[in-house]
């Protein structure tokens, strides 16, 4: 790495590789982008010991490269629940609060006057000193105290024990969000609609948040020959997130059967890392659902599609899953949640749907007519090369920083 780089100290709450989840692509292509302005030490958590294996491939970004064991447990997390509602702390922050991390950002501001710091994910603040002499620039992959809200307002998903706790959850975790905001010289969130979700929070953070969209790899992600008579819907995505979870036993117990009434024969495939034992279930109660769990690669999985499903009822940002399906060409059906953030127009590069019938309707309407489902794709894979290719988005991310980070090292 060149000396003349700025230094950059970059806090991931995921190790960016591989890139098997929304979060790893965003963080990745974001420490890829800055690498080639400045010189980037990584500082990440890993979930596993083995996952100090992965960092090879980030080494060649990055002056230095640091892992730290985050060591989540079900005993940890039960004690961090019950300090959340005694303290009234949040419990999505305070349980990966760890002495490991605090002594290693300490032992990097020491070692090294950074120009900036890159907190990437809400949960990497509080290891920010309230006087960090750099730049504090906090990435938002989403609004985080949405997620816990709409969990609490989602009757019918999660629990009531869970909707119970994410009520109490998530305005603690909501007055953290703006406070952290307030300590950050920069805020990036991905899409306008965060943006101004944020300043409706706090008018006074309106000179400081931008909005950056998450992009997509068209190349890698280009479009595929799809089987135009494929009874098949499609979802991609991590199957431990909460919300993930949620859509797919939502989408199979109130949606599919609408479906199976409509079109005989048709298929759910459910693709992605850690299914819960209760997105595994769905597999075992229903032979029309194959649940895979990871695998190799899921444009494998693409060309037997004739909707790319996403009945999101929680969450927030971007969807990554989105933008690779429409990359790849195909034709996405989709919650107003699940599409926030993305420019899509109903249908001309997606058909949006909310509520079980609605939905169930726009996926037949895509099984039955192949024309349609070659229409919506294309549109979509149009609209990712003309607007969400990473190099437009790295374009707007080093136009944001140049304005917030000055060459000068440590300048504040």
């Amino acid at each position: 790495m060149s000396g003349t780089k700025p230094p950059l100290l970059f806090l991931a709450h995921l190790l960016p590789w591989p890139l098997t989840g929304g979060g790893q692509i965003k963080s990745y292509h974001t420490l890829r982008i800055l690498s080639a302005a400045y010189d980037v030490t990584l500082l990440a958590y890993i979930r596993r010991p083995d996952e100090a294996a992965e960092v090879e491939p980030l080494r060649p970004l990055c002056r230095e490269v640091r892992t730290v064991l985050l060591g989540r447990t079900k005993l940890g997390n039960a004690r961090a629940a019950a300090r959340a509602l005694l303290t009234r702390r949040s419990f999505i922050v305070d349980r990966d609060d760890t002495p490991a991390m605090r002594a290693a950002v300490a032992e990097a501001l020491a070692a090294r006057r950074y120009a900036a710091i890159h907190v990437d994910h809400l949960q990497m603040m509080q290891f920010v000193p309230r006087e960090a002499h750099a730049r504090v620039i906090l990435d938002h992959h989403n609004i985080e105290h949405r997620i816990p809200r709409r969990m609490a307002e989602t009757h019918g998903g999660a629990g009531a024990a869970v909707r119970w706790y994410a009520a109490r959850e998530w305005p603690s975790l909501r007055d953290y969000e703006v406070a952290a905001c307030r300590r950050s010289d920069l805020v990036l969130t991905v899409s306008p609609e965060d943006r101004d979700g944020l300043i409706e929070l706090a008018p006074d953070l309106e000179d400081r948040i931008a909005a950056v969209p998450i992009g997509v790899d068209t190349e890698y992600f280009g479009s595929v020959r799809r089987d135009l008579g494929s009874r098949t819907l499609l979802s991609i995505g991590t199957m431990y997130w909460p919300p993930n979870v949620d859509s797919m036993r939502y989408f199979c117990a109130d949606i599919l059967p609408k479906i199976k009434a409509e079109v005989p024969g048709v298929r759910l495939n459910i693709v992605g890392a850690k299914p819960t034992p209760a997105v595994r279930a769905l597999a075992e109660a229903d032979p029309a659902v194959t649940v895979t769990g990871s695998v190799p690669d899921v444009r494998d999985w693409a060309a037997d599609c004739a909707a790319f499903i996403v009945p999101l009822r929680s969450g927030s940002g971007m969807r990554v899953k989105i933008l690779n399906a429409m990359a790849m060409g195909l034709p996405v059906v989709s919650t107003t949640i699940g599409a926030e953030g993305i420019e899509v127009t109903d249908g001309q590069n997606i058909l949006l749907a909310d509520g079980a019938d609605a939905f169930a309707r726009a996926s037949v309407r895509l099984l039955r007519d192949p024309d349609l489902g070659a229409r919506i794709g294309e549109g979509g894979r149009r609209l990712m090369a003309e607007r969400y290719s990473w190099d437009r988005v790295g374009e707007r991310l080093l136009e944001v920083y140049g304005g917030a980070v000055s060459p000068e090292v440590g300048a504040r």
